[in-house]
């Protein structure tokens, strides 16, 4: 964004001491500045306001921590600057206390019951009420007329369901309807309420950010969001819709917590797909990645395990992000085991920063998220209705050595198209008819689909079609099958490759059969369903008829092709982790794409190519290793010996970063080969061609 400091489009190194209440009491600024820079921080994320002022506050509402023995914001922000740090002040509006309440009960966030709602035995306050619309901003104000801080981050950005008279009030202004007491997916109202709510938070972030470039034009708007999470339904509940609030904030700054009680199966990608996702919204879009230092989100002061803290910390910078670790406290750990690994990754971006500036990704492929079919055709129940699929075919990729980005459906437009050979839709439900008029359009002139399930089977209020949404599918939906014990018979053995001693595939959940669309050019189909088997008693365990009902249907569009498979293979990888699902998409996606990567490394290394400042003559490739325990945390990490790898391009030197060592190039056709000898927690291996230098060379 051309109005944003340049500071904060270079590789930033974020600390965050979210500091106690009772750390004030020996808290030497000085010294917390000083650990920052010890670590390799460049930027602060601070306490200043909101719960607890860390400051002499004047204004009535807000309370100062009484543990404070000086004016520790004036403090920490003068040093930092003395050092060459940035300071993010943070806020957090989201609660109040008691006295509070009892002064101001108006401020404060009200159920379905007339009861005052409340978090961790603190009252939330009202979106609608002066906390949110007066008080922040006065805050704001206070601490741009006393202190230079760069920015502000506000914590738990949040627009929860109250129903208090405000609430109602506004959303019968702005729509026309009364506010849903509960939750109603069966309700226009409460469909309605979803799209209001992520509609205000964005327009209340573009308030914020206008009001503090008024006071100071150099200081940022961070808040805290996901763009996507294992609770699809905790986005929709925060009023968190990634696009709309990235236009109106200047920091992307999201959360990819990974603790221990994260659900199983375990998914390890969250830290890269966030970055992944957060780049597409705009060219050179800084992407900054909470992690918590903390292993158990509800017993903050256990330390995550070292290995699984650098993973992560690597998979946000590999990806192109920016890191974040937030601690509870300062720097005085009751559990330290992971502080050297924060210290080690923060030193290596450090001294290594010019090599992680501005980079682009080359793929070819995009899968496309969807959050209103998290929304409005997950229901409630979005893990296992859609965001399984997603993030199965994510793995696949991954596991599969593909380049590719992440869309979001709110951002899926002509020109985020136009770069893509091929988009994956992961049972993408619900489309509007403008979004499949668009993707018809990428077909027609040569791009290439891969659609699974129930994609554009539901219109944009989650109601079902009684046609495809998507003329470039060619399929016809009839109906919906259950089909736990049921097989798909592989009979074209050139179609789909790596399958010689492999004839059937498992198939559980559901499986929607369908018709060639009238008009439809001439179709290809395999992997027939073979019907499921309903005794499973040993000596029965067997199917006399098989079905002419196809698994997998390729149809011609114009000048692209699209990939159809009824069924959820997605969710059932993420959950099974049967291979021959991943081969099944792997297969295709190389039908329509030539690779720009390849290696032998195992699924578990992801392997991520850039190119720096978008020259594809000067390359960055990452190797990171997930290759360990994976039923349980990744405490250790197995190192992998002489991975090839094959890089698309003419390059003439590579050096590994990490270690400084030189790695010879062998030519090969359109592109070299080189050896990681042993892979550790992670490689980045820079290309350069003919003409360019490597970065510590410039």
């Amino acid at each position: 964004m051309s109005d944003v400091p340049d500071f904060w489009q270079r590789p930033l190194r974020v600390i965050q001491p979210n500091l106690r209440k009772i750390d004030a009491r020996n808290l030497d600024p000085v010294c917390l500045v000083a650990q920052i820079v010890e670590y390799g921080g460049n930027v602060m994320l601070v306490n200043a306001g909101g719960i607890v002022a860390w400051y002499p506050s004047r204004l009535s509402y807000q309370p100062v921590n009484e543990f404070l023995r000086s004016d520790f914001l004036d403090a920490v922000v003068k040093e930092a600057h003395r050092q060459g740090l940035r300071v993010l002040a943070r806020l957090d509006i989201s609660k109040g206390h008691p006295q509070l309440l009892a002064q101001h009960p108006e401020w404060f966030q009200v159920n379905a019951e007339g009861q005052t709602r409340y978090e961790w035995g603190m009252p939330l306050t009202c979106f609608h009420g002066p906390y949110w619309q007066r008080c922040a901003f006065e805050l704001i104000a206070e601490i741009t007329s006393r202190y230079a801080v760069d920015g502000f981050f506000f914590n738990r950005f949040h627009r929860d369901h109250c129903v208090c008279s405000a609430c109602r009030e506004a959303f019968r202004a702005q729509t026309g309807l009364e506010l849903p007491l509960y939750e109603d997916w069966d309700d226009p109202a409460w469909r309605a309420f979803v799209r209001f709510r992520y509609q205000q938070m964005a327009d209340y972030a573009g308030r914020l950010r206008a009001f503090i470039r008024e006071r100071n034009p150099k200081a940022i708007l961070a808040v805290d969001f996901r763009l996507t999470s294992d609770a699809p339904e905790h986005l929709c509940g925060a009023g968190w819709l990634g696009p709309h609030l990235a236009k109106n904030v200047d920091l992307i700054t999201v959360e990819a917590f990974n603790p221990l009680e994260r659900p199983w199966p375990r998914y390890y990608l969250w830290a890269g797909e966030e970055v992944r996702m957060g780049r597409t919204f705009q060219e050179g879009r800084s992407v900054c990645v909470i992690l918590t230092y903390s292993g158990i989100f509800s017993s903050r002061r256990a330390a995550q395990p070292p290995a699984q803290l650098a993973y992560d910390l690597m998979q946000i910078a590999a990806h192109g992000g920016q890191p974040c670790i937030a601690f509870s406290g300062t720097f005085a750990q009751d559990d330290r085991k992971a502080l050297p690994t924060v210290k080690t990754i923060y030193h290596y971006l450090r001294d290594h920063a010019m090599a992680y500036e501005d980079l682009s990704s080359p793929a070819r492929v995009a899968l496309l998220y969807s959050q209103s079919t998290m929304d409005f055709y997950g229901r409630g129940a979005a893990m296992e209705r859609c965001l399984a699929e997603y993030r199965g075919l994510y793995e696949i990729l991954v596991g599969g050595h593909v380049q590719f980005d992440v869309l979001h459906d709110a951002h899926l437009d002509r020109a985020s198209l136009r770069r893509y050979a091929l988009v994956v839709l992961p049972n993408v439900a619900v489309l509007t008819d403008c979004q499949a008029a668009l993707l018809d359009a990428f077909v027609e002139a040569g791009g290439h689909l891969i659609a699974t399930f129930e994609t554009a089977l539901y219109d944009d209020q989650g109601q079902p079609r009684k046609s495809s949404a998507l003329r470039s599918l060619g399929r016809t939906p009839e109906r919906l099958l259950p089909c736990t014990g049921a097989y798909l018979r592989i009979l074209d053995k050139g179609l789909l490759v790596g399958f010689e001693d492999t004839d059937l595939l498992p198939l559980q959940g559901g499986f929607l059969l369908t018709s060639a669309s009238g008009g439809a050019a001439p179709q290809v189909a395999d992997l027939y369903l073979v019907p499921p088997i309903d005794n499973n008693t040993p000596e029965y365990a067997y199917w006399e008829k098989e079905s002419n009902i196809p698994g997998l249907v390729l149809s011609a569009f114009g000048l692209g092709e699209v990939a159809y498979l009824p069924w959820e293979v997605g969710r059932l990888y993420h959950q099974l982790g049967v291979s021959e699902y991943k081969r099944v998409v792997l297969d295709l996606v190389r039908r329509f794409v030539r690779p720009l990567i390849a290696t032998d490394a195992p699924g578990s290394v992801e392997v991520v190519l850039h190119y720096l400042k978008g020259d594809p003559r000067h390359a960055l490739v990452h190797l990171l290793n997930a290759t360990g325990l994976q039923s349980k945390p990744l405490t250790e990490i197995i190192p992998v010996r002489d991975i090839s790898v094959w890089v698309s391009g003419d390059y003439v030197a590579a050096r590994e970063l990490w270690t400084g060592q030189n790695l010879g190039l062998d030519k090969e056709k359109d592109g070299v080969r080189f050896t990681v000898p042993q892979l550790e927690t992670f490689a980045a291996v820079e290309l350069v061609a003919e003409g360019c230098r490597f970065v510590d060379e410039d």
